[in-house]
């Protein structure tokens, strides 16, 4: 293999897997133009949003259902052990109280909600970069963004507002 043909080689590795090392990005559309458009920029900071929003809901969820099950060994241990009730009652309370948490902020199903949007955006985006279906018509690429976007962020706005609204038990419609 010639030295010239080594080099061709090398610059295109990086770049056959340069969207495996993307991590919470979008991969860049090739022309400046389409970069600096606002429409891109809405896109790149929404993703940017929920992709944020569902990892801080995935560790806030995980971090107390952990903590809540630990508390639950130790109180089980606790009893065990013949350890004072006061002691034993309080851990036990700290396990009702991080559930309660749970089961208002909703952390969990934020954390899927949030994911999945954030994964259709980039899905979009991917799709928009690489200028397929249904961005691969110059004349109505731009139109099609805007309206995926829209669709993703409706939906998981609608998907959040029923969350909290059954949440809050208020899922009943006011006569």
């Amino acid at each position: 293999m010639s030295n010239r043909a080594d080099q061709a080689s090398v610059g295109r590795a990086p770049d056959a897997v340069a969207w495996q090392s993307l991590k919470g990005r979008l991969p860049d559309p090739r022309s400046e133009d389409e970069r600096a458009d606002l429409l891109w920029q809405e896109l790149v900071a929404v993703f940017g949003w929920y992709d944020s929003a569902a990892t801080r809901s995935r560790l806030l969820y995980q971090g107390l259902k952990l903590t809540a099950i630990t508390l639950g060994a130790v109180v089980t241990v606790l009893a065990a052990t013949g350890a004072p009730a006061a002691l034993t009652a309080s851990l036990a309370g700290g396990v009702v109280v991080l559930e309660g948490a749970q089961q208002m902020f909703q952390f969990h199903p934020n954390w899927i909600s949030y994911r999945a949007t954030a994964e259709t955006l980039r899905h979009q985006a991917f799709r928009y970069v690489a200028e397929v279906s249904p961005f691969d018509d110059p004349t109505t690429r731009r139109a099609r963004l805007a309206a995926s976007l829209q669709d993703a962020t409706s939906m998981e706005s609608a998907t959040w507002t029923d969350t909290m609204r059954t949440e809050a038990g208020s899922d009943v419609d006011p006569p």
